[in-house]
């Protein structure tokens, strides 16, 4: 049984930190969502093993504001979780320090195969089996997790260090970017995937599920609306058409492209290119852009107590 009828989570993301407050409900996904709130601390902003200063002081006003609002509720359930920048940075601990000091809680820090196991969980709430078999795809800005799902099973799922804003530091070149930098990006993504590819090669690919981040981006420029407990349905043509002004443009085009975040404006073009490496590489008949992740995967959980 839930010890209490409201949850709060923390998701410290590489470049966002997250809150979602919900509440359990009777309708159909089991919660509804009472606050929620993102934060861009871009922690991997001046590489990912180390936290830079300013880095460092976006994170900790973060969870200021985490504070102030929590500090409205009583009687709630708050987990906290913290995925690849805080698995490496060597600095990432005096996150968790500020943490215990403004929350008297203390981060989870989990490994990246939690991370898609939380992916999946969370999706299981809004994908139904007719999208079988389907790949579900979370870009993060330290690593990116990979679920193949058929009739409600992992056939596959593990997260590999294939972070935007990772790829940004050691591949990006020139504004715009250089063919030569998306050709070395796409092979880095090939190489990394050959374990995943081996498998996906005896399944047709129905969909490809991309969760919240990045997608909800394509999601707000080609239907100007962001999914909030559903899944929107993208057409191949629309994407690609899509990927490739994103791809070919420079920061101040991706600045004038209604739908694009100013926080994402940096980093949103390796994230299509990786999207687009994707379905390249396995063809997949539809994109549908969810948005749970591992929020969600955890709130699945604890309705599940």
């Amino acid at each position: 049984m839930m010890t209490n009828e409201k949850l709060a989570i923390i998701d410290l993301g590489t470049n966002t930190f997250h809150l979602l407050l919900v509440e359990s409900s009777k309708c159909k996904i089991g919660f509804e969502v009472l606050y929620r709130e993102r934060y861009y601390v871009l922690l991997a902003e001046g590489g990912i093993d180390t936290i830079s200063d300013s880095s460092m002081q976006r994170a900790k006003s973060a969870i200021d504001a985490f504070q102030n609002v929590l500090s409205n509720y009583k009687d709630i359930e708050l987990v906290i979780v913290g995925t690849e920048a805080l698995r490496v940075a060597t600095n990432g601990n005096l996150i968790n320090i500020y943490i215990k000091e403004h929350l008297s809680s203390v981060p989870h820090i989990i490994s990246g195969n939690r991370e898609a196991e939380l992916i999946f969980k969370g999706n299981k709430l809004i994908v139904s089996a007719d999208h079988s078999p389907y790949l579900i795809m979370d870009i993060g800005g330290g690593s990116t997790e990979f679920i193949l799902v058929d009739d409600n099973h992992i056939i596959l799922s593990k997260s590999y260090p294939l972070g935007v804003t990772k790829i940004y530091n050691a591949f990006n070149d020139t504004d715009p970017i250089s063919i030569q930098a998306i050709s070395s990006i796409e092979s880095h993504i090939e190489n990394q995937l050959s374990d995943m590819t081996e498998v996906i090669k005896g399944y047709n690919l129905n969909c490809l599920i991309g969760a919240s981040g990045s997608f909800e981006v394509l999601s707000e420029v080609l239907t100007g609306n962001i999914p909030q407990q559903e899944l929107v349905n993208i057409s191949l043509a629309d994407f690609e058409k899509l990927s490739m002004k994103v791809i070919s443009s420079s920061i101040d085009e991706r600045r004038d492209v209604k739908g694009i975040p100013e926080n994402r404006v940096k980093f949103i073009q390796v994230a299509f290119i990786m999207m687009r490496k994707i379905i390249d590489m396995y063809a997949p008949d539809q994109i549908g852009v969810s948005p749970f992740a591992i929020k969600e995967g955890l709130i699945s959980e604890w309705l599940t107590k």
